[in-house]
Formats: structure tokens, sequence, C-alpha cells
């Protein structure tokens, strides 16, 4: 099923690469029509100067040639439009191609959201190259991007009702929006391409910068203009001013009037509006001006979400919130445009002495101000939250086989899936049915290579879909919410003196506080309702370890790992903990709490070759494979023809 996506994308690809050659070649010919044209013209003119004037019919042939030169100047410009519009979807289609190869480079790392300290990201690949972010991040503005960041990171999950309509909407843009996200897609390709043309200010990878914005326009908020633009008086005034310039025009081509009372009264309104209109302006600008094309960007946007119908009730309380976002950018847009109009000198000479534009402008932009402002930074939040969701829909679009979660409404600890696999393994995957109960720990042995620590990353990374509200990668699962804890990448820091053990302690300690955390707001609860089936955020925790202690000798390691289980089992919590130490499985019988432990394990064959199975069973490992492997090492590059 995926290769036919694959197949489709690329037909995609090769359609508007065939339509964008068309295009190209329409746009030489418009070229050359315009050259025509104007040669036309100005031959028209030589020949009308050269004829003194004896015919108008060279005059009439050079204003059609002007007209007409104009209208192909005009189509020409459409043509580019369309030129830039195919482009882009081209080259989103073409990266869609290239992630379902395995080639993600075209997509955002999330390396900004690398935090070793975090419960579980760090350990599971959440971000970075190859990630699951870098997988999923077709996010267009940089408040999107941060919005999908915070849904894969989340380490207190949302509400089953929060989780289920966010899958709603995934699946209402992910089933019948195929062409509209392609679309979406495209619109922050078109602003990639005009940073690189050096048309919009830069951000991050070429995204639409949602914090500038926000931060451009709570500068803006905090703007002080006079409040009189705003006054009907002012409004009055402006339009009697205008009225009486032309009268006094009109009057002096009547000879009522000297000429000079006009032009006199031009040079004075001229100096006056600009004057006291300037201040108001750079401010304006300073503030706002150097976004324009992130703003354009934004009304563009929010002008591709009014045109989609969404069936899915979030995405219908989104659309109808950004209800008044396209007329309040689309507004602004206007303005910063009226504001680079006043680069003409002689342009603004006119419109300020006639028309009293720059008058006009500020009081506009005061308008606009007092309608929208507030309204603005919530605005962008829903589009960045919406930008999120639609990535998350492409995901699920272009991962079929994946499938939906069972979310169950219970306060303990319950994950049961049937053919789970790891996500980036795609077709190689080995799929393991397994199931975590409440308060239960699950000692998984196995020899080096086996599947371990993959399998490990399979529960935390299909859990973390599941609380996002995406499909997950098995045949089925059935999940409650809990939170969820990993330590399976700890690494030393010397800048800092901290030796590997000390880090791995320091990242115990930090686990033992996560979970104490929660223990206590089961016991709060437990006081207050008399049950555990508590309301709020106190939760049960599934802590996902990769061998306790490595970073001390076997006897050491063993003797810490026993009783930081056996402590860690008093508190609200789960846990699956892999581990080459055959020694610790005997906790499922030699406990005091030996009912809760379980022994499962990744076996291997060893013949002449190790065979690896990569499925989970129950049991402790029997096979190693480290000293057979060292074996065959050596033997190949010593020439060794035995080792004992």
């Amino acid at each position: 099923m995926e290769n036919k996506l694959k197949e489709s994308y690329q037909h995609s690809v090769d359609k508007y690469a065939v339509e964008v050659a068309a295009l190209k070649r329409k746009n030489n010919a418009f070229i050359t029509s315009e050259l025509l044209l104007f040669g036309a013209m100005a031959t028209c003119l030589v020949c009308y100067f050269a004829l003194d004037g004896d015919t108008h019919l060279w005059l009439c042939a050079a204003f059609l040639s002007l007209v007409a030169y104009f209208l192909v100047r005009h189509f020409d410009d459409k043509n580019k439009e369309r030129i830039e519009h195919k482009t882009a979807l081209m080259q989103v289609c073409q990266d869609e191609v290239k992630a379902m190869e395995g080639d993600f480079s075209s997509y955002e790392k999330g390396e900004a959201y690398l935090n070793p300290h975090h419960a579980y990201a760090f350990d599971l690949d959440v971000f970075g190259k190859d990630s699951l972010y870098n997988r999923i991040c077709h996010t267009i503005t940089t408040g999107g991007s941060d919005a999908l960041a915070a849904n894969l990171s989340r380490e207190t999950p949302l509400s089953i009702d929060e989780i289920e309509s966010r899958r709603e909407l995934q699946q209402d843009l992910a089933e019948s929006a195929h062409q509209w996200r392609l679309e979406f897609f495209t619109l922050g390709e078109l602003n990639r391409m005009a940073q690189s043309q050096g048309l919009s200010s830069s951000s991050s990878h070429g995204k639409i910068n949602s914090a500038a914005v926000v931060e451009a326009m709570a500068k803006v908020s905090q703007m002080s203009l006079p409040a009189w633009f705003g006054s009907g008086l002012a409004l009055v005034v402006g339009w009697l001013l205008m009225m009486g310039i032309c009268a006094s025009v009109v009057l002096a081509i009547l000879g009522k009037v000297s000429v000079d009372f006009p032009l006199w009264w031009v040079m004075v309104q001229y100096m006056v509006v600009f004057a006291v209109c300037k201040s108001s302006l750079d401010k304006i600008d300073s503030n706002g001006g150097k976004l324009r094309h992130q703003l354009m960007a934004y009304s563009q946007v929010l002008r591709l979400i009014s045109q989609r119908t969404f069936s899915s009730k979030l995405g219908k309380e989104m659309q109808e919130k950004l209800a008044e976002a396209l007329p309040s950018f689309s507004e602004l847009e206007k303005i910063l445009s009226g504001y680079d109009r006043r680069g003409n000198f002689l342009g603004l000479f006119f419109t300020d002495s006639f028309l009293l534009s720059d008058f006009f402008l500020v009081r506009r932009f005061l308008k606009w101000k007092n309608n929208y402002m507030a309204q603005m930074e919530e605005w962008v939040e829903i589009v960045s939250e919406l930008d999120a969701m639609v990535s998350m829909a492409d995901f699920r679009y272009n991962h079929p086989k994946a499938t939906d979660v069972q979310m169950i409404d219970e306060r303990l600890v319950v994950f049961e899936a049937k053919n789970l696999y790891h996500p980036f393994l795609g077709a190689k995957a080995v799929k393991n049915d397994f199931c975590i109960d409440d308060s239960n720990y699950y000692i998984v042995t196995g020899a080096n290579m086996a599947g371990k620590s993959t399998f490990l990353r399979s529960l935390g990374i299909n859990y973390i879909l599941a609380m996002a509200g995406m499909p997950v990668f098995a045949d089925t699962l059935r999940i409650s919410r809990f939170r969820l804890f990993s330590s399976m990448r700890t690494s030393d820091d010397l800048t800092h003196g901290i030796s590997y053990f000390n880090a791995e302690l320091l990242r115990l300690e930090q686990l033992v506080q996560f979970c104490k955390g929660d223990a206590q707001k089961h016991k709060a609860n437990f006081a207050s309702q008399g049950k555990l089936a508590c309301k709020g955020d106190s939760l049960r925790t599934l802590i996902i370890l990769d061998e306790i202690l490595k970073g001390t000798n076997s006897v050491d390691k063993l003797n810490g790992s026993r009783l930081f289980l056996e402590s860690i089992a008093h508190l609200p919590v789960s846990g699956v903990i892999a581990t080459h130490d055959l020694e610790l499985s005997k906790m499922e019988n030699g406990s005091e709490q030996g009912r809760r432990f379980h022994n499962y394990c990744f076996e291997i064959d060893l013949g002449l070759d190790v065979t690896y199975t990569y499925k989970i069973q129950r049991g402790v490992a029997k096979n190693q494979n480290a000293t057979f492997l060292l074996k065959k090492l050596i033997e190949q590059n010593l020439h060794i023809d035995k080792v004992e």
C-alpha cells in the first residue's frame, strides 16, 4: 500500500514537472510579446513625431500598443505566480517521495528540542536526525513546530476527550484532504522560496516565524498613537480639506481665484500631513513593516483554512475562532503595503496633498489595532496547533497500515498490544505481542543485538503516538492514560565533572522524584475521595529501563538493581527492565513481591552462526553471543585457528 502512495507522489512530481515546463515556455512567449509591443509603441511614437503630427493614427496605435503591453505584462505576472506555485507543489511531492525512501533531510530535525533531562524524549529518539519528529514534521510555521514538539513530549497526557478530538481532526485532515494538505505544505515551500530570494526575513528552517509575528504584535499593542486620528471630528476635517483643495483647483481653472492659491494650499497641506503623520507611520513600519511577507503568508494560510470544510468538531471550532483572523491579517497586509507605496516621493506628494493618504493610513491602522489586536496572539496559537495537526495527519495518511488505539478510561496502567513493532523499521520489523499490568515489572533478558532495546523503544514510541492521537504500529493496542519515564541512554559529562556512574545515579534520582510526585498525588486524592479512581492528573507511571547501573561491577550492579526495583515497587509504578544480568531474573521467585515480577527474553540460536528471532517470549535467556562473536573476530583477524 505504501508503494502505491510513493507511486502516486512520483506521478504528481512528473505531472507538475510537465506543467512547469509548459508554463515556462509560455513565459518565454510573454517576454517576446512584451518586447515586440514595447518596440511597436516606440516605433509608432517615432513615426508620429517624424510626420509632424499629420495623422493621429500613429498616436492611437502607440496607445493601443501600450495597453496591450500592460495586458501581456499582467498575464506574464500571473503566469510567473503559477510557475512558482507548481514548482513548490512539485517540491512538496518530491520531499514526500524522498521520505518514503527513508530520506528525511528535507524536514526539520527538531534538534532545538533535544533535552537529555526529559522524562523520555531523549532516550526514545523523539528529536534529532532520523527521529520521530523528523519523520512527522512538515510544519510551515515555527509555532507549528513548537506545537508538534509539545504534542510528542507532553509528560502528562491530555484527557481522553482531548486525545480523541485530536485523533478525529487528524482523521478528518488525512482521509479527505490530500490535495488540501499538499496546498498547505506548498504555502510553506513558497515562503522558503521567498526567503531564499531575500524577499522575506529569515526564520527557523525557512518557516513562517510565529514568534516574530507575536513579538511584533505585542510591540504594536504597546504603541501610543494620537487618539485624535480616530475621532469623528478629524474625519470631518479631513474630508473638508480634500473637498476644499479640489474646489480651489476648479476655481483656479475657471479663473475665479489666482493659480497661486491652490498651489500654496497643496504645498502647505502636503508638509502638514507629512509632518503630523511621519512619526506614527515610522512606529508602524518599525514594528510590523519588516514582517510584511510573514503576515502575507499568514493571510494565505488563513485563506486556505477558511476554504476547508471540516467534519471534525475540533476542526470546526478552530475554523470558527479564526473567522475574523483572515480579514484582520488581510487588512494589516493592505496597511503595510500602503506604507510601502510611500517610497515614491512624487506619488506621495500628490496623494498626501489631495487625498491625505498618510492621515487615512494612520487612521486605518488605529482602527485595526482597536478592533483586532487583542485576538492576534490567540489566532497565531490556533494556526500553530492546526499546523501541527496537518503534519500528524500527513503521517497518518502515509502509513495506512498503522491503526488507531483503543483508549481505556482507567486510572491503572493498561497496555495490551498485539503484533506491536517499531515504526522506524518498516517492512523489516518483527512484531510482538505484549501486555503490561498495573504495578507489575517485566525483566527482559537476552543476548547482545537480540532486540531488547528496540523492543523497549517500540513500547515507548507507540505510547507517544497514542497520547498524541496518532495511529500506532500494531494490529491492536488497548491503552490507558499514564505517565512515562525512561532511562536508556545515560552519558557522562566531563565538562561538569560528572562520571558515567554519577550520571546514572542522577537519572535514577530524577526517576524516583518523577514517580514520587505521582505517588503523592494519588495519596492526596485517595485521602480526599476515598478511592484511586480520582480526577485530575494523578496518573500512574510506567518506567522503561535499559540496564540499571551499567557503570559498576557485576555484583554491585546486581545488588543495586535488586534494591532499586524492590524500593520502586512500593510506588504506583509499573516497569519494563532490560538487562544482561540473568541473576536479576530470580526476582520472579525470590522476592517478597515476586508475583509482581515476570521474566521475558529474546532468545538466540547458536550454530555455525548466530540466529536472531527478535521474538519476545516467557522465561530467561539461555544463550549469550558475546564470547561466540569475539572468538569469530579473533579467528578472522588474528589468523588463529582455534580459540579456547
